[in-house]
């Protein structure tokens, strides 16, 4: 009896020390949030074509360059240098939706890929331009160097302004690396 006792006292005592300690296995993520302003942003290419069904149906692609000069270091202590948009939108007078990838690069030259998605809204300025805001989410699937691995969910807010070439962001994300 006494072994028994001691054998069901140290099988707790191990399982409770297993269930006190920090789950080893759970993937440690790391949350980021940053604004990127519409002069470290530049629309190097766009084509947009009208789709002839009704007035204001253009699809159209384009590419963004930003550059992130006063980035905060994320959780491995690296800034971004610069991300490169390739995007689609599929608009009525720039309201609808747009989706995409993106390459950001970091000051290691690891680079961090993303998939895209949301939707635009635009209204008319007072001076007659149109300012458009883009909600959307991002899903980050991978990478190169340390960043193969990597994983995330981000939000993105964007302000844009196709006839003054203007964009600028808000995001905040969430990553991890799968192991």
């Amino acid at each position: 009896m006494t072994k028994l006792i001691a054998y069901t006292t140290t099988t707790l005592a191990f399982a409770g020390a297993l269930l006190a300690a920090p789950n080893l296995s759970a993937q440690e993520r790391c949350k980021m949030s940053w604004e990127t302003p519409a002069a470290d942003t530049n629309y190097t290419q766009q084509l947009s074509l009208d789709v002839g069904d009704i007035p204001g149906h253009q699809v159209r692609v384009f590419e963004l360059h930003r550059v992130y000069r006063n980035d905060k270091p994320n959780c491995e202590g690296l800034k971004r240098t610069e991300g490169w948009t390739r995007g689609y939108s599929d608009y009525i007078d720039r309201n609808g939706r747009a989706w995409g990838y993106s390459v950001d690069t970091l000051q290691n030259g690891d680079k961090i890929y993303m998939e895209w998605t949301g939707s635009s809204q635009t209204t008319v300025t007072q001076d007659g331009s149109k300012e458009g805001h883009f909600e959307g989410t991002v899903r980050w699937t991978g990478g190169t160097g340390k960043y193969v691995g990597v994983r995330g969910l981000e939000r993105d807010h964007t302000t844009f302004n196709l006839d003054k070439s203007l964009n600028e962001e808000k995001a905040e994300a969430e990553y991890w690396f799968e192991k």
